[in-house]
């Protein structure tokens, strides 16, 4: 069995790891900062959104592609994948100064459930 639909995400999830960084590399241009934040809070905010996008993501797809390898079915691979797709675009929305906590809260949870999801359906397989 091949991981296929975990794979879909994951490029999906790619593509706009991309373009995170890519608005990291811009920021920098924009504030001057050449290594770390430098003091800067559009810096630190963008570095924190690709941050937290890295620091997710791989592991969420790794369950995912785990799972699918072990058999979940592709209903539950979907909503799981849609959940961290949808989790991943909405966060960065909450991670900034002054901005509201709603959009931060939801992509967390969405990113949680994506996760739970294979989790459980891992230690299901496995122990039963």
């Amino acid at each position: 069995m091949t991981p296929t639909i975990t794979a879909s995400y994951a490029a999906l999830l790619t593509l706009f790891l991309i373009a995170m960084s890519f608005y990291v590399i811009i920021t920098r241009a924009k504030t001057d900062t050449l290594l770390g934040h430098g003091e800067s809070i559009p810096m630190l905010v963008a570095m924190r959104r690709h941050g937290n996008l890295i620091e997710y993501m791989p592991f969420a797809i790794l369950i995912m592609a785990l799972a699918e390898l072990l058999g979940l079915g592709s209903t539950w691979l979907h909503v799981s994948g849609i959940a961290l797709v949808a989790g991943r675009l909405i966060h960065p929305f909450g991670v900034a100064e002054n901005s509201p906590l709603v959009p931060r809260v939801i992509g967390v949870l969405l990113t949680f459930a994506a996760m739970v999801i294979p989790a459980i359906a891992i230690l299901f397989t496995t122990l039963a």
